[in-house]
């Protein structure tokens, strides 16, 4: 078991754990977007952004990376469980604005469990600040082990910091960045250059691979959209889309048949076309089988969901080679 165990300084009441050599970690709406948990905000791959009653000074805090899910001891006031990836072969414990930093030994390319304990939380927000020599007021526990991605829960919730961190949170936009941010996540962990390779393949509005489509966009838009992803595949035929119509009788929506004509044929070529949950846009990209399946997986654990877009996805089409054929006069 690895053991990190002493005292650390925040500012702002906040540490993180960073994966990835190229960041500085999220900003604090990113780190809980989606989140039902505010003390250890998980919600950017790679990255963790642990909150303390504390605003500014030393508390006590101790690392631990376990080979199994340890027992929950019941002396933490607060308890908070999250998913975590590294996205790098090294991974730090890192105070604010990097004054100082601690290894840590977590596998990249292995989905972690993460459990934040707390206790003192409301006596040390009260304290604002400690200050040389005095007593410790707010202590922590950070544990990892090995686990398939699931969401993030409330284990235990004592403190009031806690209960407001957790309603703020709750509050937070499910940011489409989220969503771009898993899904390079995962591709990241399939991609045998790794997250590097994936990171300088981004377009250059870093859209992560994933093309925002409006329900209200032209066909001609919607194309130039999904040909300009990286993961477009280049055997994909459009000689049917300059006379594609919709079938008589079919006016659900111009969009949603357009991008099941060419889900349906990316799927002839052993291709997964994509579609993430979104309320309004559809979020879409290209994908081989293997990565649907670990995408899909990874979203669930995030509450949110991939389809593959196929005919029929959206509207009640029927594909024309299962249309009865026409009687002779």
């Amino acid at each position: 078991m690895f053991r990190l165990d002493g005292e650390v300084h925040v500012h702002y009441g906040q540490i993180y754990v960073e994966s990835d050599p190229g960041d500085f970690g999220p900003r604090m709406h990113e780190a809980f977007a989606g989140q039902n948990s505010g003390l250890c905000g998980a919600a950017v791959p790679g990255a963790l952004f642990l909150s303390t009653g504390l605003h500014t000074g030393s508390v006590g805090f101790t690392v631990e990376v376990r080979g199994q899910a340890p027992a929950l001891d019941p002396s933490w006031e607060d308890v908070v469980e999250v998913s975590f990836y590294p996205l790098s072969d090294q991974s730090f414990l890192l105070q604010w604005a990097g004054e100082d930093f601690w290894e840590l030994d977590l596998k990249e390319g292995l989905d972690y469990r993460v459990r934040y304990c707390a206790k003192g939380m409301d006596q040390a927000q009260e304290a604002d600040v400690r200050l040389g020599e005095e007593p410790l007021l707010d202590r922590y526990l950070l544990q990892f082990w090995p686990a398939p991605p699931e969401p993030d829960r409330i284990v235990r919730q004592t403190s009031q910091h806690a209960a407001h961190s957790h309603d703020w949170a709750r509050r937070q936009p499910d940011d489409r960045v989220r969503a771009r941010a898993l899904m390079a996540q995962r591709r990241a962990q399939l991609t045998p250059e790794g997250p590097e390779s994936f990171r300088d393949a981004e377009s250059p509005n870093g859209t992560a691979d994933i093309a925002v489509i409006s329900r209200e966009a032209d066909l001609v838009s919607v194309r130039a959209q999904l040909t300009a992803l990286n993961s477009y595949p280049t055997a994909l035929p459009w000689d049917w889309a300059a006379t594609f119509a919709l079938p008589a009788g079919y006016r659900v929506g111009h969009v949603e048949e357009f991008l099941e004509e060419i889900g349906e044929r990316a799927f002839a070529l052993g291709t997964v076309l994509a579609s993430l949950e979104s309320a309004q846009d559809f979020y879409l990209a290209f994908v081989t089988p293997t990565e649907f399946e670990q995408l899909a997986r990874l979203l669930t654990a995030h509450r949110m969901s991939a389809e593959t877009v196929r005919y029929g996805h959206w509207t009640s089409r029927v594909r024309p080679d299962d249309r009865p054929a026409a009687r002779e006069p």
